[in-house]
């Protein structure tokens, strides 16, 4: 059973994603709301497998929601839902920890997809999200002054060591070995010279991946 959590100020579209998804055997909702604190106050108390939420939320908005959702619930996975399409948007959900990101005219059949992929702790990224993100895989950062890139997935372990998390922690987030997590952590750390964490927490500060 996939425990769900419904997170949209739309009276109309949380209605219809409940109904979508209660009518499959596998999906449980454990809990809606309309705003971003109650999203990350739902993920907290719930622990759901996977919280469906949108960008425009009042009192937080999505993305600070996600930021906050996966460092209160590190086991849950976050699905960006919304009509917006843009790459700063989708690298600001990726920056955040969201592990999808679909847009609000997918068909039905993409959100089930979505949400099964992110519930195997797969990520998950509509078609028009993907193209975006084909640029963007490879991201150009600030290092030694020679043109440095990282990878998104370098990028993305950099941040979660900058957070306070260890290698055997970050493999359980991401779904991926430990083996694989030190060897992405080694590479970043080798092209952007930093020699310990508290160099790669000031470099973290540096490019927004956390705030300060």
């Amino acid at each position: 059973m996939i425990r769900i959590v419904l997170a949209d100020n739309h009276l109309v579209i949380r209605g219809g994603l409940r109904a979508l998804l209660e009518a499959r055997n596998n999906f449980h909702i454990c809990g809606e709301t309309g705003d971003g604190r109650g999203a990350v106050d739902l993920a907290t108390q719930k622990k759901p497998d996977v919280v469906v939420i949108n960008v425009n939320l009042p009192v937080i908005n999505g993305i600070e929601a996600t930021r906050k959702i996966r460092q209160a619930a590190p086991d849950t996975n976050v699905l960006i839902y919304t009509a917006q399409n843009n790459a700063d948007l989708i690298r600001e959900a990726l920056r955040a920890g969201a592990r999808g990101y679909l847009s609000k005219s997918a068909p039905d059949e993409q959100i089930i997809e979505a949400i099964e992929a992110l519930a195997r702790r797969r990520p998950f990224y509509s078609s028009s999200a993907s193209a975006k993100l084909f640029d963007e895989m490879t991201i150009s950062v600030r290092g030694d002054g020679n043109g440095v890139r990282l990878t998104a997935r370098e990028r993305e372990i950099l941040r979660l060591i900058a957070e306070g998390n260890r290698s055997k922690h970050i493999a359980l987030v991401l779904g991926i070995s430990q083996k694989t997590v030190d060897t992405h952590r080694t590479a970043a750390m080798r092209k952007l010279h930093l020699q310990s964490v508290a160099q790669v927490v000031r470099y973290a500060v540096r490019e927004r991946l956390i705030q300060a």
